[in-house]
């Protein structure tokens, strides 16, 4: 008798699904073929075992186990239960009429079998739900907690066993086990991620006038940042303070984000979806491999794992400098490639970058209250650690400098808006850009394109004019110009002004060089 069930694995974010066929027929013998790996190949042990403790076994008959398409190669331990299941099907020891067949044939299964038929969780369980619904597949039996990933996953769905016996009842149609077992599915509500407690808040940060405008401007546009500044001046906790005041994700960035953790195998405590823009912050010691990501899974590194978030990196002159030079292609293009021998795995990496450092070695260099005690030459060798092309691609340079001692020690009340009342602003400017951009590709200020640049930051003559002169005396490039005009455009979103004024440039040019004069 032959059995066709199906089930899936993950290359990257790419979702493989994969039809499990097993032949029982006469003779003595077990064959699985497919181009499994030696996981899926040990699975005979693993699912004798399981069956056995429910009274069920693997029939001493010719077995034939195919997983297809046979040229894709299949690896981990997520087929043990499909594989099982099919063979109790095969063999007869589970019957199932042609309406339960029916049912079966829009149904993926997955999951690790112990030796003891409890189901162990699985990695990639939620973009495996994702593609399952959107190619046609009605329901998705998980284990229970790789099944809470896809909670948020609407038409489909979604049951969560623990057992290999609660599985089997469910393939039998037991009304009973199935109403139990499936997840109970909700809705993405963004007002549970505006209810989100941050460590950080804007409010502790003393002075710093000019920096928190800049992470605002930051915030609204998605633009990249990097802070200049003596040690203790604050630019770590401004970082740290910044997810408190960016917008909340939308179910469409949740699920994208959220399907890297899942890959990751980072998503088990979420509960659901990822409420939470993320906030990565990688060591200055991180390899090449640990920010792109590899390894023989392809598993995604902090670049990928800060999509829709923030990827801080703080001493950033202390990077090696190949590290920091990988960030090139993403910070332009929002999407990383690994290549591999065997395979290509790419990963969606749009984030905004936010690096902090010293302007020298001792760190001292603008500060007016300690002297600097670096040499000329060892400046320049410090501050060309991070190369030009990077440095190009940075919208916002913020200098901070130290915060005086009287208000280090004023115990008042500040003065300051907080947290809550910066997200406000910047999330009024999200919705600005998101109505302006609704037929287009791009979400954010940040992500123009060039050839829409003029579309959606156009300049009156006067404007021109000024920008212009600006340019041509500060030899400013190309993509100079085209950052300033969308940090203008942002300014001018956040002040709630539909056109791009002299004013917005002049605050834009001051926030992209703020060591130049541009008073012009």
């Amino acid at each position: 008798m032959l059995c066709k069930l199906y089930c899936a694995y993950c290359n990257g974010l790419i979702v493989n699904i994969v039809t499990v066929e097993v032949s029982v027929s006469d003779g003595i013998q077990f064959f699985l073929v497919g181009l499994a790996d030696s996981a899926i190949k040990e699975s005979q042990q693993r699912i004798a075992s399981a069956l056995g403790e429910y009274g069920y076994r693997i029939p001493g008959k010719k077995i034939v186990i195919n997983l297809a398409p046979a040229w894709i190669r299949k690896e981990g331990s997520a087929f043990d239960l499909p594989i099982a299941i099919a063979i109790l099907i095969a063999s007869g020891q589970i019957k199932i009429d042609s309406n339960r067949k029916r049912w079966i044939d829009k149904t993926i299964i997955l999951g690790e079998l112990a030796l003891d038929g409890s189901i162990r969780d699985i990695t990639g369980a939620l973009p495996i739900i994702n593609r399952a619904r959107k190619i046609g597949y009605k329901n998705c039996i998980l284990p229970i907690g790789s099944a809470q990933e896809g909670c948020e996953i609407e038409d489909i769905a979604i049951y969560g066993v623990c057992t290999l016996k609660e599985a089997i009842e469910i393939i039998e149609g037991k009304e009973d086990t199935i109403s139990k077992l499936r997840i109970l599915q909700e809705r993405y509500d963004l007002r549970l991620q505006r209810e989100n407690k941050y460590e950080y808040d804007f409010n502790i940060v003393k002075g710093q006038f000019n920096a928190k405008k800049g992470l605002e401007i930051a915030a609204a546009g998605g633009h990249n940042v990097i802070m200049v500044g003596s040690p203790g001046s604050g630019k770590t906790l401004m970082a740290k303070c910044l997810p408190s005041i960016l917008p909340p994700m939308n179910k469409e960035e949740a699920i994208q984000t959220s399907e890297i953790y899942s890959v990751a195998n980072l998503l088990k405590d979420a509960g659901g979806l990822m409420k939470k823009r993320p906030f990565r912050s990688p060591h200055h010691t991180a390899t090449i491999a640990a920010l792109v990501g590899g390894g023989s899974k392809g598993l995604p590194g902090e670049i990928s794992l800060a999509h829709n978030g923030v990827l801080f990196c703080d001493e950033l002159a202390e990077f090696d400098r190949k590290t920091i030079d990988i960030l090139r292609q993403p910070i332009e293009n929002g999407v990383i490639e690994i290549s591999r021998v065997k395979n290509k795995y790419y990963y969606p990496a749009r984030f905004m970058f936010i690096g902090a450092m010293n302007p020298c070695p001792c760190g001292y260099l603008y500060d007016k209250g300690n002297r600097c005690t670096c040499t000329s030459s060892q400046i320049i060798k410090y501050q060309n650690k991070i190369s030009g092309p990077i440095l190009d691609r940075i919208d916002i340079f913020l200098k901070i400098n130290s915060v005086k001692a009287d208000l280090i020690l004023d115990d008042r009340p500040q003065k300051e808006d907080n947290s809550y009342q910066i997200a406000q602003r910047v999330l009024s400017a999200r919705e600005v850009q998101k109505e302006r951009y609704k037929r287009e590709d791009f979400f954010t200020n940040s992500s123009i394109p060039q050839s829409k640049l003029h579309k959606y930051c156009k300049l009156e003559d006067r404007e021109k004019l000024y920008i212009q002169k600006v340019v041509n005396a500060l030899g400013i490039s190309a993509r100079g110009y085209s950052r300033i005009l969308k940090i203008a455009r942002t300014i001018a979103d956040l002040k709630g002004e539909e056109k791009v004024s002299i004013s917005n440039l002049s605050e834009a040019i001051n926030f992209r060089y703020p060591d130049k004069n541009n008073s012009l």
